[in-house]
């Protein structure tokens, strides 16, 4: 009564993520076929060293038996090259005409491109158009990028995984034995496997190998090189493994790999999900969404920061959907959306001419410092994400302030680290400015949602938050800074000056606590003085005054919790933006 299958964490990589995914499509679809129930689903858990998929139903010996061939989950991608070494006998339904779907994407946005204006505004305005009802019937195949990044690199070598899956469909339920047994147990052991699949193969008379080479597309570390396990000479070759689990691979390719060309080069950026406690029955529409989300190209760290933006969006808004009941029980119980995914193993593919190369496997965890409580908590999550994607939408990565900023940000919403957050923030406040005095626009955080951010990630400073000497001192920097820019540059209001590297300044003298009072309190006492030369010279209205018990409160906060952490709140609050409902005062603080 096989309800639990493991799969190893061998390699370290996203391969394995993969194989985990390939196994349970295949295992959910023989379920399904079998029981006649389009219900039944496998969960996918992480446990440690291997993932756990468990079935909702068993996988016997009885089961496989009644499963008949037939069965091809991934298909043959066929080019004219390639067109002629297919068998014959093959069923051309398993197969892919790469040529074929290339000229339907291209027809596509040929088509898209010359839309009326009237479709184009209808299609900005999110209703209905008979000419985008043409377009959505002519959208390219959902798996394009995928042939795109088989062909031509790895397409041999996938083509000869499906077709070999496709010689044992006559015979196929001690296929599905053979790799049931194999995941049956951790470790798993792929040299019984590998000698159980010799003894099949020579009984059925098929010839196919029990090994094959690693494809580096869903093993990036299994290039070609000097690999021998045994170093005893140098030579070049491949890693080979398992002929079947390198089947399961491909086909976890395309159940949660996302493979996308970085804007502007020939290089190739490739996502793949890492589940911690996750239905694939769920994980279908979830990462459809996600896909969709992701389809316009992005440089290369805009796209690893918007991949965990806009995934952990899909799955927040899934969990509320009508279908995502099982998604919102497990992220209420667990508190944040890193309990259901993990997050991407990832890599990027440098591109040679005729190779590609793997510079750099990184691992990018979902945001962990949200926090989900209840429903409503939902939406306040996704306010905050949007509000952080607009923010990150504002850098340009071909300059390299902006690549700084966002690796510090990746660093944040990776790692959940508020320290990263705090320095991201540090940065940003001199980039709003400098972007300003560009005549160019910068997203600001909004205070509200900077609280609930901070709040979520670490409750213990919600003393800091919560006092008003740090409101009172907050706001002054705010006013001194990116409202008196806004009232000089938009209603030519010059009352007050510009104080443009006041958070640089205060930063630099946050390591040491008396330092920083010492800057902060001269910053406090000028302020105080314009105010009071403005109120004598000038009409209202007025900004309000600092007062003595505001520097003795922050004393107090530094002596509690340090300089640096209450200088990188103060900067990231004063730079922040204070929502229009929120305050009467906010229309003249944007």
């Amino acid at each position: 009564m096989t309800k639990t299958l493991y799969v190893d964490k061998r390699t370290g990589t996203f391969a394995d993520q993969l194989t985990a995914f390939g196994l349970a499509r295949l295992a959910q679809d023989v379920l399904r076929r079998v029981h006649d129930d389009r219900e039944l689903t496998v969960t996918l858990r992480d446990r440690g060293p291997y993932y756990e998929l468990a079935l909702d139903a068993p996988l016997d010996d009885a089961t496989l038996d009644r499963f008949e061939g037939g069965y091809m989950p991934i298909k043959v991608l066929l080019t004219k090259k390639s067109e002629s070494k297919l068998p014959a006998e093959m069923n051309r339904a398993y197969c892919v005409f790469y040529e074929a779907e290339r000229d339907r994407r291209a027809a596509y946005f040929e088509q898209r491109n010359n839309l009326s204006s009237e479709a184009k505004e209808a299609q900005k305005k999110g209703v209905e158009h008979p000419e985008l009802l043409q377009l959505r019937e002519n959208e390219p195949h959902p798996d394009w990028d995928i042939f795109r990044a088989i062909n031509p690199a790895a397409l041999l070598g996938y083509n000869k995984l499906v077709r070999q899956w496709w010689q044992v469909q006559p015979s196929l339920a001690p296929v599905l034995r053979l790799i049931r047994d194999l995941y049956m147990v951790s470790p798993n052991d792929l040299r019984r496997a590998e000698s159980d699949w010799k003894a099949l193969d020579k009984e059925m008379g098929w010839g196919i190998d029990a090994l094959a080479t690693s494809g580096q597309i869903y093993s990036p570390a299994m290039g070609k090189g000097q690999n021998r396990t045994k170093a005893n000479k140098l030579t070049m070759g491949n890693v080979k493994g398992l002929w079947l689990s390198e089947f399961l691979s491909a086909v976890g390719y395309y159940q949660a790999a996302h493979t996308r060309n970085p804007r502007g080069t020939k290089d190739r950026k490739t996502y793949v999900l890492a589940p911690t406690d996750l239905r694939l029955s769920d994980h279908y529409p979830v990462f459809a969404a996600f896909q969709r989300a992701m389809q316009a190209s992005e440089t290369t760290i805009r796209s690893d920061v918007f991949a965990m933006l806009r995934y952990t969006q899909e799955l927040l808004g899934y969990a509320v959907s009508d279908q995502g009941g099982s998604v919102l029980s497990v992220l209420l119980q667990t508190g944040s959306p890193n309990r259901l995914v993990a997050g991407f193993g990832s890599a990027l593919y440098k591109n040679l001419g005729n190779a590609v190369a793997t510079m750099n496997l990184p691992f990018m965890g979902l945001p962990g410092w949200l926090c989900v409580q209840n429903r409503d908590d939902v939406e306040t999550a996704l306010n905050i994400l949007r509000e952080h994607e607009r923010v990150v939408r504002g850098f340009d990565e071909s300059h390299s302030d902006d690549v700084g900023l966002l690796l510090q940000y990746r660093n944040f919403c990776s790692g959940d680290n508020i320290e990263a957050f705090l320095r991201f923030t540090g940065l940003y406040s001199a980039f709003v400015i400098s972007q300003r005095e560009k005549s160019r626009y910068a997203h600001q955080f909004t205070t509200t949602n900077l609280g609930r951010l901070l709040m979520n990630s670490e409750p213990k400073l919600e003393p800091i938050l919560e006092s008003e000497g740090f409101q009172n001192i907050a706001y002054a920097i705010r006013q001194s800074t990116v409202t008196a820019q806004y009232k000089r540059r938009n209603l030519n209001d010059r009352r007050y000056e510009v104080r443009y590297g006041l958070g640089q300044q205060l930063l630099r003298k946050a390591h040491h606590a008396d330092t920083f009072v010492a800057e902060l309190s001269e910053f406090m006492l000028k302020y105080n003085a314009e105010n009071a030369q403005v109120m004598e010279n000038r009409q209202g209205p007025y900004r309000k005054s600092l007062r003595t018990s505001d520097i003795d409160e922050i004393v107090a906060l530094i002596d509690a919790f340090g300089p640096e952490t209450v200088c990188g709140l103060l900067v990231a609050y004063g730079y922040a933006r204070v929502p229009r409902d929120e305050n009467v005062e906010a229309i003249q603080e944007q």
